[in-house]
């Protein structure tokens, strides 16, 4: 198994991700479970890489405006 560095300035907790996209606990866990969110998996916790939350804010403001 390929050996993977993970910078965790570069990763967030999922309420913390919830919380930046202005979404609920419980949709972020659906999207992940949907494979729609990149995740993490280090030491047992779920991390999300900001370039993640970066995008899915993106999305979440393009569905706002429509």
């Amino acid at each position: 198994m390929p050996k993977v560095i993970v910078d965790m300035d570069d990763v967030v907790s999922v309420n913390d991700a919830a919380e930046q996209i202005g979404k609920g606990v419980a949709t972020i866990w659906r999207w992940i479970k949907a494979d729609q969110i990149h995740t993490v998996r280090l030491a047992g916790r779920t991390l999300i890489p900001k370039s993640e939350v970066e995008r899915l804010k993106k999305v979440a403001a393009t569905d706002q405006q429509q």
